[in-house]
Order: C-alpha cells, then sequence, then structure tokens
C-alpha cells in the first residue's frame, strides 16, 4: 500500500497538552435508571405515534435519526422489515447503561439499504456507549471498484463508527450483523464495519470496542478495519494517502476484541487494525481476501501488544505483493500469533514488515500452513526479533512450488534475529529459502528444498503425520497433522518457556521432551531428558531519530499547492507542501514537455517570502534542472528570478536540497516555471517544496507585486 510520512511539531505540542488533559477527566460512568423502548415498524408504523409500543412503533429512518436518546434506551426494529437510507441515531449512553439497537418479533434479520446520497449506512459520530445487534445491512453502488481511492464509489461502509476530535470513546458494540455488498475503494476507511479515530489536534481513541458474531460479504475494500491519524512516534509519521492529516501523536484504542466473525471475499483485506494496545483477534475466519486488490487476509500495523488466535485465514486470491494468511505490518511492538490455520493463500503464510521504525518482539508458535503459495514467509524492511515455533507447514503440489521465505531490504534495513525452532517444513516442491537475519535450530525438514544445513539439531526423517495435506475447510480439519507412534519428530524438541501451555489441538505441553511441530504426542513417551528452556529475549525499544523535515516557519502549507502538467495517479499534488519528505509528487510519465508550472496560491492571503527550497530524491534521474521563479500581481506574473540552474548529485533516496534566495516579495501567488528536469524515467519530481521569509541585513526591504 502507498504510504506517506508527515510530521508536524505543533500538531505534537497540541496532542501532548491535550492527552494530559484527558489523563485527569473523570470516567463518563454514571448510572441511568432503566430507560425507554422505542419500535419501528416500516408497515405499520407512524412518525406521528410516541414509539414506545410495538402497536405505536416508528415507521422511518427520519424518526429514529431525529431524536437524541438517553441511556439505557433501546431501539427496536421489526424482524423481516426493510428500509432505505442512513440510520444515525443521536446520543450517548453512559457506563453500565448503553443505547441499544436491535430487534423485535420474529423473522429475518431488518435490513437497512444504503443509498447513494449516504456514504455510511450505519453511523455513529462521537458518541459512546451503544451496542449495535442483529441488523442485516447493505450499502451498494453500480460504479465498478476503483483502486483509486478518489473513485467515484467514494469511501463506502456498512457501519462506520468515527471519533473526530472527542478524545477516548467507550464502550462500542456490534454484534452478529449480516453485513453485504457494501461497494467502496480501494482504502482503509471503506467496507464493512470501519471505526476511525481522527485526533490530529485532541489525541483520541476508543476504549471497550466488541465486533463479534458478524458476517461480511462482498465488502469493499475491507471487512472490519480499525483505523486512526493519531500514529506518530519513535520518529514516525509513516501512513496512507487517504488518512486525514496533520497526524496526531500516538493514541491507541484499547480493550479491543474481534472475534467469531466470518468475511467472505472482501476486496483487499478481511480484518485490520491499527493504532491499538492490547487487541485480542480470535476464532475468526477469513476467504478469499484480496478478491479484487491486493492486501493480507489478516494483518495489523501500529499497534502494542496483539493477540492473534483461533483463526482460520484461506483462499486469498492477489499475492503478488501481499495476499498472506496473516501479515505483523509496518510498527507493531510485541504480537503474538498462535493457534491459527492458514491455507490456499495466494501471497503465503505469513508476511512481516517495518516501514520506518519498530516491527519487534513477535512470537509466531502452533499455527498450521497447508498448501500456502508464492512465499511462506516473507520478511520486509528491519525486522526484529521474531520466534518462529512448534509451527506446521505443509507444501503440497497446490502450492505451486513457493520459497520458503523471502526477505527485502527497505530504508529501515534488513531483517535480524528470526530464531526458528521446533517447525515442520514439509514440501512436494519449493524453491527454498532465502536465510538473511534467521538461524534455525531443532526443525524437521522432507522434501523439496527445505533443509537448513546449519539447523544443528534438524530432523530429515519422513515425519510420519497421520495424513498430511488431509485439510479441509475448519480448524477441526486438522488431523491429519498428527503424529503417529513411531514418528521421529517426538520428543526431538527443544523446550520453550512461555510456550502457552498448549498444541494447536489443545493439548497441554510438554509429554516428555518437546515434540516438533504443532502437535504434542499424547501416548507414552520417555521422560524429559531436562533439557535448558529457550527463554524469549525481546529486542529493546529506544526512540528513533527524527527524520528530517521542514524548517519552522515554513510558509507553503498554508497554500494550495497545483501543477499545470497531470500528476502521476499514485502521487498526489499535496506531496508538495505536506511537510515531509518521504511521499514526493511527481508529474505523469510520458509526454512530458516545458514549460510546466507549479504554484502556491495563499488565496485571500498575501505572504512575504525570500528563500525557497525544493527537496528531491533521486535527483539524477528525475530532479528539476531549469526554472524561473515568479509571483503573480493580481493581473499577470511578475519574474522574480529567472534562469536558475540546478546540478543534481545523487541517484538514491538522499535527501537532496537545492535553495533559492531573492529579494523579499509580497504576494498571494508564487510559482516555479519549469523550463527543463532530468528524464531518466520519463517524469520530474519534488518531495517537498519550502518557501521562507528569513530576515536578513543585506536583504532589500520587501517588495509588493500587488
Amino acid at each position: 500500500m502507498y504510504r506517506r510520512t508527515v510530521q508536524r511539531a505543533i500538531c505534537l505540542a497540541i496532542a501532548a497538552a491535550m492527552l494530559l488533559s484527558l489523563a485527569i477527566t473523570v470516567p463518563r460512568d454514571a448510572k441511568a435508571a432503566g430507560g425507554a423502548t422505542y419500535y419501528v415498524d416500516n408497515v405499520n408504523g407512524n412518525d406521528a405515534s410516541n414509539g414506545t409500543s410495538a402497536g405505536t412503533a416508528w415507521k422511518t429512518l427520519t424518526k429514529v435519526n431525529a431524536k437524541t436518546f438517553a441511556p439505557g434506551d433501546k431501539i427496536l426494529f421489526k424482524a423481516g422489515g426493510a428500509w432505505q437510507g442512513q440510520l444515525w441515531p443521536k446520543g450517548s449512553g453512559v457506563n453500565g447503561s448503553p443505547i441499544v439497537i436491535d430487534q423485535y418479533g420474529t423473522g429475518n434479520k431488518p435490513l437497512i439499504a444504503g443509498v447513494t446520497s449516504e456514504l455510511q449506512t450505519v453511523f455513529l459520530k462521537n458518541q459512546e456507549y451503544w451496542e449495535i445487534n442483529n441488523l442485516e445491512v447493505t450499502n451498494p453502488s453500480t460504479l465498478p471498484f476503483s483502486r483509486d481511492w478518489k473513485g467515484a464509489r467514494g469511501e463506502r461502509r456498512g457501519v462506520y463508527i468515527l471519533n473526530e476530535e472527542s478524545g477516548i470513546l467507550n464502550h462500542i458494540y456490534i454484534k452478529n450483523l449480516n453485513i453485504h455488498d457494501v461497494d467502496g475503494v480501494y482504502t482503509t476507511r471503506a467496507g464493512g464495519i470501519i471505526f476511525d479515530s481522527v485526533g490530529s489536534y485532541v489525541p483520541s481513541a476508543f476504549n471497550d470496542v466488541l465486533i463479534d458474531g458478524n458476517t461480511l460479504t462482498d465488502v469493499d475494500a475491507y471487512g472490519i478495519y480499525i483505523g486512526s491519524n493519531c500514529t506518530i512516534r519513535y520518529g514516525m509519521g509513516d501512513l496512507w494517502e487517504w488518512v486525514p492529516k496533520p497526524y496526531g501523536s500516538w493514541t491507541p484504542t484499547t480493550n479491543l476484541k474481534i472475534s467469531n466473525n466470518t468475511i467472505v471475499r472482501p476486496a483487499t483485506g478481511g480484518i485490520a487494525w491499527n493504532v491499538t494496545d492490547g487487541a485480542i483477534v480470535e476464532r475468526n475466519t477469513v476467504q478469499e481476501a484480496t478478491f479484487l486488490a491486493t492486501n493480507a487476509s489478516i494483518w495489523w500495523a501500529y499497534a502494542d501488544n496483539n493477540v492473534v488466535q483461533y483463526n482460520e485465514s484461506f483462499g486469498s486470491h492477489n499475492g503478488e505483493m501481499d495476499g498472506e494468511g496473516f501479515d505483523v505490518d509496518a510498527g507493531n511492538i510485541g504480537s503474538l500469533v498462535q493457534y491459527n490455520y492458514s491455507h490456499d493463500n495466494a501471497g503465503g503464510f505469513m508476511l512481516f514488515v517495518n516501514d520506518t521504525y519498530y516491527t519487534t518482539n513477535t512470537i509466531v508458535r502452533y499455527n498450521i500452513s497447508q498448501n500456502d503459495k508464492n512465499h511462506l514467509f516473507r520478511y520486509s524492511g528491519s525486522i526484529d526479533t521474531v520466534y518462529n515455533y512448534n509451527n506446521t507447514v505443509y507444501v503440497g503440489a497446490a502450492s505451486g512450488n513457493p520459497v520458503m521465505s523471502d526477505y527485502f531490504t527497505k530504508s529501515s534495513g534488513a531483517p535480524k534475529n528470526i530464531k526458528n525452532y521446533n517447525n515442520v517444513y514439509y514440501s512436494v516442491g519449493d524453491r527454498g529459502w532465502n536465510l538473511t537475519g534467521q538461524t534455525f535450530d531443532s526443525n524437521a525438514y522432507y522434501g523439496g528444498k527445505t533443509l537448513v544445513n546449519s539447523d544443528a539439531h534438524r530432523v530429515t526423517a519422513e515425519p510420519k503425520f497421520m495424513n498430511p495435506g488431509s485439510g479441509g475447510v475448519g480448524m477441526n480439519t486438522l488431523d491429519g497433522y498428527k503424529l503417529q507412534p513411531n514418528s521421529p519428530l517426538i520428543g526431538a524438541g527443544v523446550p520453550l518457556a512461555d510456550n502457552g501451555g498448549r498444541d494447536y489441538f489443545g493439548n497441554a505441553l510438554y509429554n516428555g521432551d518437546p515434540d516438533i511441530g504443532a502437535y504434542e504426542y499424547q501416548g507414552a513417551v520417555p521422560p524429559a531428558t531436562g533439557k535448558t528452556p529457550i527463554v524469549f529475549t525481546p529486542a529493546p525499544i529506544t526512540p528513533m531519530p527524527e527524520q528530517p523535515k521542514p524548517a519552522p516557519g515554513n510558509l507553503a502549507p498554508l497554500a494550495t499547492a497545483s501543477a499545470s502538467i497531470a500528476t502521476l495517479s499514485t502521487s498526489s499534488i499535496k506531496s508538495l507542501t505536506d511537510s515531509s519528505y518521504d511521499k514526493a509528487w511527481s508529474s505523469v510519465d510520458k509526454g512530458v514537455t516545458f514549460p510546466n508550472y507549479i504554484t502556491l496560491d495563499f488565496g485571500s492571503r498575501s505572504v512575504t517570502a525570500n528563500k525557497l527550497k525544493v527537496v528531491t530524491r533521486f535527483g539524477t534521474g528525475q530532479g528539476v534542472t531549469k526554472l524561473d521563479l515568479e509571483a503573480y500581481n493580481g493581473t499577470a506574473w511578475v519574474p522574480v528570478k529567472t534562469g536558475i540552474q540546478w546540478t543534481w548529485a545523487y541517484s538514491d533516496t538522499t535527501n537532496e536540497t537545492q535553495t533559492l534566495n531573492f529579494d523579499s516579495t509580497t504576494a498571494k501567488q508564487f510559482r516555479l516555471k519549469i523550463n527543463g528536469a532530468n528524464l531518466k524515467w520519463g517524469n520530474f519530481a519534488i518531495n517537498e517544496l519550502e518557501l521562507y521569509n528569513n530576515a536578513a541585513p543585506n536583504l532589500a526591504v520587501a517588495k509588493s507585486v500587488e
């Protein structure tokens, strides 16, 4: 996914102050006595009635949306009923007395069908203590899916819970919904159930969120997504361009549980969560994710202390870039991935990502991977400290000759401290390993190119599973990976301290010396020999250096940027002035002619400036080389400095700066007239434009062009 970096010192300062004020806020825990029950019947209801009995039910969503409900109130829709439009009831509950939406009567779940004019079907904004149960929800569009997040469909959602600059909002439960045919675009902010925290100035998040027992089918782009723009910590400011700017300081959603949900054919990812602490994601099924575009089926980022367990992820469609069953993505500190079943995923079993800062201290244990494709384990960036142990990996013919592991070096670095113990790698054909950053001990290797010769205590004999490759759909279909009594894997492993106490099948650990693989044999075995257990040693967490960014006083973010040449579809004009060097603006890469113009328009505001800075990466390939600087006097463009020529030195990710000093000039618009550029790839690009008014004794009194 496309990523960008934004850091605003002023945002951090304000956010820190707000966070301090939130810390001393009295919890909203008043008790409400009872509450009223309101009924809604789309056939026999009447909005002129009081709504407090089935016989005096309201009729329309308009009536419900106009009401501010009180703690303890219930809103009951008649089973079998159907409504078109948006459901947005007002008000909040309190601790112990939430407001509840549910059904009454017998029959199908009440249907709330979205309409084109509303992006979200069921909506709460800056509200708390709500429980939403037993609805059927749709939000269709006749337009095709777009990989451009600005596509005509828009960021459509089935259920959208928005916290916008409202601090910590508590207790949102969403249970037993049937959500289908939500037709959004390729963005994390579109899909079936979306939670969104926007805290640019007030650190904002949720506490006590339960998403349980829902079925989501054909939802674009995500099944379930928990998102936030409160991401900045450890020098990080890396997110996707559709997430609201400026970013706030890292403020996690807490007490999040996503459980017992079934997601079928999400356009991209099935379940994903960002900026959380202590999330539990368990007993979910994700089927045929990445149906229209690539992502991992279950993934998480910028989150701490994640527990991901008892989930089944299978049949993802697109696996060229992502497409794994599970993905410990960027910025995760402390993830436990255990007792999951991954099979037939186009991208593989496990992805680990670190783009700009920590993804560290991850444990992956007692999982089973069957016929996952492409790359079983992929390490992307400076992944640090992963313990993979007692996993069973089966590569059958249906896997299509995958690599066992590969890696990518990114600006953050290469993977390190990846330790593999007691795993089974059973293959009928694979392309082997890239072992960068990895060590192996006491693993079993059988078939293919699985053997790692550096494993001092390896087992290479036939594992003697009951029936390898026989797993089907369902967590309970894997008895074929239990061990026969004469298996060489019994007692051949090394003990791990704090191992969770059970295997994939629920058997206690250990029976004698540890077995290799996800099954602990339960028959008679010799007593344990007293091997020294391996203790998980977490990597230390220290702040990362601050990334380069514009100096204080930069005027450019106050302006609206525009370009006379079309912007590359994967870029954004906002990248010119977003105070980040990590995201570039680029012209289209075909048919570039000169001159071209980039304009900073300050609207009704006049600004005085005397310095221009242009930051570019890969300057020898795409840097601007010839330009004039102009200002607008209200009727015409007036030259400020002409005949400028720049030479760039670097062809890599080095931030290279060109600085232009000029006489102080006051105007409402400034523009670069670009007369030439390096076009190695057919385009020219700029990572950041900066404009300053730096007082200096030798500068002339400001001249106005207005």
